[in-house]
């Protein structure tokens, strides 16, 4: 069966990019019966797009807003203000998003159950003070090791999320740094910690869809993996699916990579081929930051 992947390079929880002198938390649950009441006739139950709508309207294409790699580039005051205002980045306007039943506190609460759904960066690198994220095309040559593990072009685009240590006081969020010049200037590649990306992978045996964020070092080891818990009645189940795929934590991943099965695994050869495409994925992307990192510092001093 192919394997469904979607990926978001880590993606940490949309909480951790809010500026301090937004409301450092709302009520998840009191946002969560918001959304189902105020946006799931558009973007269903879990945020991921009601199929109606989006069959409905093929020229207006609907965010995915379970998916990390979309929360983890919006910080929490444009999530804000797209409910206020309508406009989506201060600059394109989206009908029907200007919510006039909705108080300032009740879609702070939504923005909190949206972040409350999320795999957070400080899970994976505990130190991490400021991260960048961006999505990268993935070209020749790695494209190339990828189509021939049976990866399609379609599935390419790969975001990666970069982890850069640093001061932080005590209940301060970690700093999206936005992807400019001025701004990656002034972070030093002696902090980085490591990269993370989120894909959806589909689990052995269950067949089941599950969110997993993926920490690599920077010596392209496999140094973290961690699952979502979409329900946490479900939670132990989870933690079978995590103890499944941290097994292969360890393992060299620099370029696309067949990795082997963990001795010992139930499953192990299935669980290796769908963590060898989703990291292989991860592994290619990280190798256009460190091509793009290299082009942008190259006349540096």
């Amino acid at each position: 069966m192919r394997q469904t992947l979607a990926f978001f390079v880590v993606a940490l929880s949309i909480g951790t990019a809010a500026h301090a002198d937004a409301p450092l938390r709302g009520d998840p649950e009191a946002g969560r019966s918001l959304f189902r009441t105020e946006c799931s006739a558009c973007h269903s139950f879990d945020g991921k797009g009601f199929p109606g709508w989006k069959a409905a309207h093929p020229d207006r294409p609907l965010p995915d807003l379970s998916n990390t790699a979309f929360l983890v580039t919006r910080s929490d005051e444009e999530l804000h203000a797209v409910m206020t205002t309508g406009m989506a980045q201060g600059e394109r306007w989206i009908p029907g998003h200007a919510f006039a039943s909705l108080g300032p506190l009740d879609r702070w609460n939504i923005v909190q159950w949206l972040r409350s759904r999320s795999l957070r960066v400080e899970d994976f690198f505990p130190s991490v003070a400021k991260f960048t994220a961006k999505e990268f095309q993935i070209d020749s040559p790695g494209s190339d090791r990828l189509e021939a593990m049976g990866i399609g072009p379609d599935e390419m685009r790969v975001v990666v999320l970069t982890a850069y240590r640093g001061s932080r006081k005590p209940n301060e969020p970690i700093r999206l740094v936005p992807w400019t010049p001025v701004e990656l200037d002034l972070l030093k590649a002696s902090d980085r910690l490591g990269h993370l990306t989120f894909m959806d992978i589909q689990a052995p045996r269950t067949g089941e869809v599950i969110h997993v964020g993926f920490a690599f070092d920077l010596d392209g080891k496999l140094a973290a993996v961690r699952v979502r818990h979409d329900d946490p009645a479900r939670r132990s189940q989870y933690q079978a699916y995590e103890k499944a795929l941290s097994a292969f934590v360890g393992q060299q991943v620099r370029t696309a990579t067949q990795l082997s099965a963990p001795r010992g695994l139930s499953d192990g050869v299935q669980w290796a081929q769908v963590v060898s495409r989703a990291v292989s994925l991860s592994a290619e992307a990280i190798l256009m930051f460190e091509k793009a990192e290299r082009a942008r510092t190259a006349f540096d001093l």
